[in-house]
């Protein structure tokens, strides 16, 4: 992790930042995405009020204290491609940056109240492996350097090379999701409020058989939250 960061660095030092949106030349002004993409991004808005719809896919299945998605995941918008680029295509420095913008907009809320340690959803080893890294530890990454609150990547292991979800029926998701993972050191998590990062949220099953696991190996001495990039639209469905 620390070699990408620095020949990212080294890259960004001959070649003028760009928009990862639109492609436009980045003005000074401008941190992550230019200004109209920033004033058109699918923003949820979930992080602003608590009982959201987000939260509320949790209730009953396990006790969840906040959830959020940071955008809506459209499908054919650019967007969408840079989710891509991050997670299937080497782009990792999105992921981060993504992370760090996110987290400006929680800081402006009660979000992180009592946030202790960061959690990223854990990649088995062998899609870690293809892939060469894990993007949702950037992701908590960038939240972690934007809040200054610490983060743990080594806690938890999913034990099970579970099927990509991605493509994956609504209803199948939850059918190959059953004890994929275990909490290695509970002792780091016990007594904390975690904050679990992901990058897309669609049927929550991930999500919850990790807060399972969790709640389970620290005898439920424990507090949850969630945080994803993106969210699926059927979120808002009723």
């Amino acid at each position: 992790m620390k070699i990408n960061r620095v020949l990212h660095s080294l890259k960004t030092l001959f070649v003028a930042p760009t928009c990862p949106v639109c492609g436009k030349r980045l003005e000074i002004s401008d941190s992550f995405v230019c200004l109209s993409c920033n004033l058109s991004a699918p923003y949820t808005h979930l992080w602003q009020s608590r009982d959201n719809d987000m939260e509320q896919r949790f209730w009953g299945i396990v006790p969840i204290e906040r959830a959020a998605a940071f955008m809506w995941y459209v499908e054919g918008s650019a967007w969408r491609d840079i989710i891509h680029e991050f997670k299937y295509h080497n782009h990792w420095f999105l992921a981060q940056n993504m992370g760090y913008w996110f987290a400006t907009e929680l800081l402006r809320t009660n979000f992180l109240e009592g946030i202790d340690l960061i959690v990223p959803v854990p990649l088995h080893w062998r899609r870690r492996l293809t892939r060469g890294y894990n993007q949702t530890e950037y992701i908590a990454l960038g939240i972690s350097r934007k809040t200054g609150i610490k983060y743990c990547f080594d806690a938890i292991k999913r034990t099970i090379n579970n099927p990509p979800q991605a493509g994956m029926e609504f209803i199948n998701r939850w059918q190959h999701i059953e004890n994929i993972f275990t909490t290695t050191h509970p002792e780091r998590l016990k007594g904390k409020h975690i904050l679990l990062v992901d990058d897309v949220f669609t049927s929550g099953a991930t999500l919850t058989t990790l807060s399972q696991s969790i709640i389970k190996a620290c005898d439920g001495d424990v507090k949850i939250s969630v945080a994803t990039l993106a969210a699926s639209r059927h979120l808002a469905d009723k």
